[in-house]
């Protein structure tokens, strides 16, 4: 790519960096007088000044969309000035959706570009060549579209990427990871180091590393004792993450028919291309190129497909941190390479109807996995069943849509069964409940408890916290108070903190001062019966 070209992404780079703090949420909802997409598109108008000052840009119209957070630009051209004038990039629409502030639990954005056109003058000297592999004076892009998606709390995430070019092909990709980060890992290490340097002191001369210089650059810098290039102190950054299945499709829609003619003949022969394996023989990596010249012994005799994919048994744990050439990370993700069409990284139900196993039919219905998502059916097929907390938990979250107060039991269930994600949906669900109904749906503050309960003061707070938290136990704050307010009597300060909780979520709420007062009574029958005044007082003299 010419240095024009680099200079456009860099531009366009720095405005999208700008946009960073604009997440991509799932909760798509409006939000009020100023909006993330209305931010976004003060950024772009921003920066385009700058750009312009490199080539020139210009575009049609911007529409904004506060409810969906998307902003699309149509019409946009950008052509190189003086001898970066054959260098010419027009897009028919670009938008991106999901533009949100504050980002929810489950992030989302899309990236789609349609009827774009990059001219061969881009690429500079390889221009002529890019013509010939394109049969044209431009790259056409019919459409190019990128969604990622991203869990907050776990870090599990997913992208896809299509990429359909008239007359040449389509690329299709996606990866699904149960956790993916980027990362640092000498990041420690370097500030040890930087802290080292700026602590050390004056030098021979007095002057010591933070000395104010005269202005004038030392030749020497950068260059170590020895004669050599001093250490790179750029940070080293890395991928790091558990990859559950992954895939990248290229399908020959005309490109193969211009590129065969110009190559050489070993190029295209079975034997040139078993040149392609050069690990040792009988290695994970020789078998690995083994299949890839097969495939593309494949495609040549029929052109058509060729794709790789990873569909490991168990999600794969990567670092590339421990890939010090591409050699290992291809040994470690071990690729198929095949001449069809991706194979599903889950297994398809052939006839939804067949319920012999309710559960697992159930549960695919619900998440939509291996049969279309019908909620409906997957409620009707889970409900009967009974004592099973991921059950549980996918019906509050089924139910929970259309009736939070119905959708209350199956999250208690869950949490109970200490199912994680549990107690954030039923914390989620009782903020959308009445308190009258949350407390109907609670124990009463006179449910019967056992003596083990009151054996001390610890077992009366550990009582109480799990009643508020819905550890191992069913959720009722009823309960908690009833539990926290007999060792609050006797000093404990955590009991009292939950009793000041309790009353500042519920904020004088008739149906909770309805629901205390009945777990004050429990408490003082618990003080007389358990003789509670006694045994918390410790021995006696």
């Amino acid at each position: 790519m010419s240095s024009f070209a680099s200079r456009i992404v860099g531009t366009f780079a720095a405005s999208a960096i700008a946009a960073l703090p604009l997440s991509a949420s799932a909760d798509t909802a409006p939000e009020p007088g100023f909006s993330a997409a209305q931010l976004a598109a003060g950024v772009v108008r921003m920066v385009l000044p700058y750009g312009r000052m490199i080539a020139d840009i210009r575009y049609a119209s911007m529409d904004v969309d506060a409810r969906r957070g998307a902003i699309a630009l149509h019409g946009l051209e950008i052509v190189g000035i003086d001898d970066d004038a054959r260098c010419r990039i027009a897009v028919g629409r670009l938008n991106v959706s999901g533009l949100q502030f504050l980002p929810g639990e489950e992030t989302r954005t899309r990236l789609d570009i349609s009827d774009m056109s990059i001219a061969n003058g881009c690429f500079g000297p390889q221009a002529a060549m890019i013509g010939v592999v394109t049969g044209g004076d431009t790259i056409p892009v019919q459409r190019l579209s990128l969604d990622a998606r991203q869990v907050t709390g776990s870090g599990a995430a997913r992208f896809d990427l299509e990429l359909v070019s008239p007359a040449i092909g389509r690329l299709e990709g996606s990866a699904d990871l149960d956790y993916f980060a980027f990362y640092i890992p000498d990041f420690f290490e370097r500030l040890a180091e930087d802290e080292d340097v700026s602590g050390m002191g004056a030098g021979v001369d007095g002057a010591g590393p933070d000395a104010p210089g005269d202005g004038i650059n030392d030749p020497t810098d950068g260059i170590s004792q020895d004669g050599m290039a001093a250490e790179d102190k750029t940070p080293e950054v890395g991928v790091r993450g558990t990859l559950r299945s992954a895939d990248l499709s290229f399908e020959d829609m005309g490109l193969w028919d211009r590129v065969k003619v110009i190559l050489p003949p070993e190029a295209t022969s079975v034997e040139g291309l078993s040149g392609l394996v050069s690990a040792t023989p009988g290695s994970e990596m020789a078998q690995i190129q083994q299949d890839l010249v097969d495939s593309l012994v494949a495609f040549i005799a029929s052109p058509g497909r060729v794709t790789a994919q990873i569909r490991a048994e168990t999600p794969v744990a990567f670092d590339s941190a421990a890939w010090p050439a591409i050699e290992d990370a291809v040994v470690a993700l071990a690729p198929e390479f095949t001449n069809s069409a991706p194979v599903p990284p889950v297994s398809l139900i052939a006839d939804p109807s067949d319920a012999g196993d309710a559960r697992s039919l159930g549960l695919a219905l619900a998440r939509g996995e291996g049969v279309p998502q019908n909620r409906r059916r997957a409620i009707g097929l889970l409900s009967p069943i009974k004592g099973d907390p991921e059950v549980s938990l996918t019906l509050a979250k089924l139910i929970g849509e259309a009736d939070a107060t119905a959708a209350y039991p199956h999250a208690m269930a869950a949490a109970q069964g200490g199912v994680a994600g549990a107690s954030v949906l039923l914390s989620a669900l009782e903020g959308r409940m009445p308190t009258a109904a949350l407390m109907a749906a609670q124990q009463a503050a006179g449910t019967p408890l056992t003596d083990e309960t009151f054996a001390n003061l610890a077992t009366i707070r550990d009582a109480a916290l799990a009643r508020e938290q819905g550890e191992g136990v069913p959720r009722s704050y009823a309960l908690a108070w009833r539990l926290a307010s007999s060792a609050a009597a006797a000093g404990d300060g955590a009991s009292q903190a939950l009793l000041a909780r309790l009353d500042a979520r519920f904020r004088g709420d008739p149906a909770w001062i309805t629901a205390r007062e009945a777990a004050a009574d429990a408490a003082i029958a618990d003080w007389t019966q358990h003789r509670l005044g006694t045994s918390l007082a410790g021995p006696t003299d």
